[in-house]
Formats: structure tokens, sequence, C-alpha cells
């Protein structure tokens, strides 16, 4: 995958070139790409190596303190001891945001790393918090699993679907406690309408929605100031970079990532795993996809290769399709809503509120309901409490791994279907990628060369 827009002119020939080529590829791959999974909801396996007790204390380490790292340092560091938790450990390619984690922590500069595997050398470490560039989210989580810890992985559970994958099997091999920082997925509102849905009150599910839309005046999202201090003495750039493709040092890249492909898949990654996780969990048995077709567009941000607007749309084996829009330059987004047979459910954007409305044919067989919980939404302090509390009770956290991978596969798949512009089909047997017309069409990788379909 090359980091500039538009490598391969958009034509017919180009296309047909890329398909010949993609599925010569997927033969050579084979269905092992993908590794099966068993059903949704089986009990989490009991964690190998350090037992953890009711009331013993977990020693956490911090793996990439930029913003989001930084965030969770501060939020754990103030509810440390509500978790009983101690914060050991830092880590991060950047010398300023390592300086500034070790003095917000309070750790020994000894306890300080620029390569998370030294730290994870560490035996008295029981979890880290995974934070970096996405790129580096798989590795790292693998690493760190094999390592014997407990991860709390900020999302998108990796940057590419194989890597998802290889995350997925090692949480099994590893017994431990995985958690996808889907902050949303506490939210009672949604448990409350799986409860409902498991219990009928909708019927079949028919179709639901979802929206992630944002708007800034001077059209800078994901547009970071650059520090000038910033060099390849005081920031491994090499190592930053990863598996993505090598370039020049490039501080713009380092602090507006986002923007890049190389480094993330931009609003499919980035905003609609916050509406699409929590969509899944009220779907009360969420499900890999059957089908995903995604559209993107870049007519008004154009300081960057990812979409400004895009929607997506993921049909599942049940019927069921959900729709997620996500925007960086409208704020006006879709109502959140899940629609049955029977009826439907419709979600306040900012409460902890649903109202569950029968359609006018059922309303001699249901009643209208609401439910309601005076617990703000997004809670970042409520996922890493329950993070923490099924470290040590050994249960199935909220947010845990057979949510991640579904909601990775679709998000993928319509990464995918944006840059590709094919309508995808997911076989959940073999964990391949077909097009309509079966052609076996392999998922994206950080050597992949993606024709510009404009």
């Amino acid at each position: 995958m090359n980091s500039t827009p538009g490598q391969v002119p958009s034509t017919s020939e180009t296309r047909r070139a890329f398909l010949k080529k993609a599925a010569a590829a997927a033969a050579a791959v084979g269905a092992t790409s993908f590794l099966k999974t068993p059903v949704y909801g089986q009990t989490q396996a009991p964690s190998g190596g350090k037992v953890i007790g009711a009331n013993d204390r977990i020693n956490v380490a911090y793996i990439g303190t930029g913003k989001q790292g930084m965030l969770h340092v501060t939020l754990q560091k103030k509810f440390a001891s509500d978790n009983n938790i101690a914060q050991v450990a830092v880590c991060d390619l950047y010398q300023r945001h390592l300086d500034a984690s070790r003095e917000a922590t309070g750790v020994a500069e000894t306890e300080t790393f620029r390569d998370h595997r030294k730290l994870l050398e560490r035996k008295d470490i029981d979890a880290v918090v995974v934070a970096p560039v996405d790129n580096w989210h798989g590795q790292i989580t693998i690493d760190a699993l094999e390592a014997g810890k407990h991860v709390f992985c900020e999302k998108p559970m990796t940057r590419y679907l194989s890597e998802a994958f290889q995350v997925y099997d090692a949480v099994k091999k590893a017994g431990k406690t995985y958690v996808i920082g889907s902050q949303g997925c506490m939210d009672p509102k949604w448990h409350k309408a799986a409860e409902w849905i498991k219990a009928g009150k909708l019927g079949p599910l028919v179709w639901g929605q979802g929206s992630y839309c944002r708007n800034n005046k001077n059209n800078s999202e994901w547009t970071f100031p650059v520090d000038p201090a910033a060099n390849e003495q005081n920031l491994d750039w090499s190592r930053w970079l990863g598996k993505a493709p090598k370039i020049p040092f490039n501080p713009e890249h380092y602090f507006c990532w986002h923007k890049y492909y190389a480094y993330n898949s931009g609003i499919i990654g980035n905003l609609l795993p916050h509406r699409f996780y929590p969509l899944m969990l009220a779907t009360g048995e969420p499900a890999f996809p059957r089908r995903v077709v995604a559209s993107g567009t870049r007519m008004v941000s154009t300081d960057r290769e990812i979409t400004d607007t895009t929607q997506l749309l993921a049909e599942f084996p049940s019927g069921l399709t959900l729709v997620a829009v996500g925007t960086t330059v409208n704020e006006q987004g879709l109502p959140e809503v899940l629609r049955g047979r029977k009826a439907t459910l419709h979600f306040a954007s900012s409460q902890n509120r649903v109202e569950l409305k029968p359609e006018s044919i059922f309303t001699d067989e249901l009643e209208a309901e609401e439910f309601s919980d005076p617990q703000p939404t997004e809670r970042i302090p409520a996922l890493e409490k329950n993070f923490f509390d099924c470290i040590r009770s050994g249960k199935m956290p909220v947010a845990n791994v057979e949510l991640a991978i579904r909601g990775q596969t679709v998000l993928c798949l319509a990464e995918m279907s944006e840059r590709l512009g094919l309508a995808l089909f997911f076989d959940e047997k073999t964990r391949t990628i077909k097009t309509g017309d079966g052609r076996v069409i392999p998922a994206l990788t950080y050597d992949t060369v993606v024709p510009h379909f404009g």
C-alpha cells in the first residue's frame, strides 16, 4: 500500500488487472488466512500464569502515551484506588510523550521504555493499555498476550483483517482478558435493547441505523500542531512506521497520521466503531456479516487521503442490515434506531434512554415501553473498570474479543469496499472474501497497492 493517493489511474483495465491479480493472490493464501471462531457468548477461558484474586492489586503499563494513551493514564490514575491498580511502567517512541507519561504516573525513569518488547519482559506487569498508532495495535496486542498480560486495546482492533484474526487466536490461546476500547458498549440502553430483542418483543430484526458526524469550522479534523522539536533522535521514526510503507522522516505524518491510509482507515476505523459496536451489541447476538458495501467521498477535505464522508451497509445472515454513516464536514447525523417486524427501538443520542414503539399492526400484542438510566453515556472509566473486574473474576467483559472480531470484520470489509469499489461477501466458515460472482478477494494488507477509482 502506497502512502500517497492516486497511485494508479482510474480505468476499467486497471480494475480488471487488479481483480485478476487479487484472485491469484487469494488462491495462494487460501482460506486458512482466517481462523474459525466459536459461537458468540462462550465463557472466557481460564487465564494462564498469575492468578489475580479479588483483593489483589493489578499492575498496569501503558504502551503508546500520546493523546489517547494519556487519557487512559489520567483516568486510571484518578480511579486507581477504586480499581485497586498501580501504574508501573510507560512506553512511547517519542521522548516528549514518554516524559509526560512518566511525570503523570510517577514511575521511575528505569520504568520508561521506547521499545514495548522491553516493557513486556517485566514479570510484575499484569495488564497493558495498548494505544499507539493503529498499525501497531495488532502486533503489540499479540506480543502482550504472549507475554502473559491482559490487554485493553484502543479501537480499532487492528489495522487489517488478517491481523484481527491473529489477535483473536492469540486471545483464545492465552486465555487472558481482552477489551476493545468502545466505551459506548457500557451504556445500559444497549443492554436493555438486547434484553427486549432476546425476549422476542421486536420479532425478527429488519434494519438499524447509526452515525458519527461532526464538523470543524476550519476543516481541521485530525490536523494537529507539528512539534518543531521532533526529530529522529527523540522520535524513533523507523520503528513507528512498523509494517507501513517506509518513507523518510515526516513529522506531519506522525502528528496527523489519521489522514493517511498507511496508518489507519479514517472514519471507518476511528469514528464508526463507536456507533457500530453498540448497535451490534444491542442485537443480542452479534454476528459476522454476510455482505458489506461502503462508499466514501473526499470533496471537501482535500488535505488528506482518507474520505471525509462515508456510508456503510452491512447485511447479516439473519437478514438484518445495519446502516452507519460518518462525516467530518457536517454534524447532522442519523438518529440511532433498530427496527424489527413487530416494533422499533429509538435510542436517545446523548442519554441512556431507549423507547420501544410497536408497529401499528402489533399494538394488540405489544405495549410501548421506555427505559432510562441516569448514568451518562460513553463512560471510559466504566469500560476500564469492567476490564479490571473481569481480570479478577475471569468473566467475559462487555466489549470482548467476540464482539471485537465481528465488528472488525465489518469495518475492514467496509474499507475494502470503499477503496476498491466492490460489494463484498464474507464466508464465515472459510473466512474468505468474495465478490458477487464468486471471485475470491484477499483482505488488504500493508503491501497491497490499491487502485484509485475516483
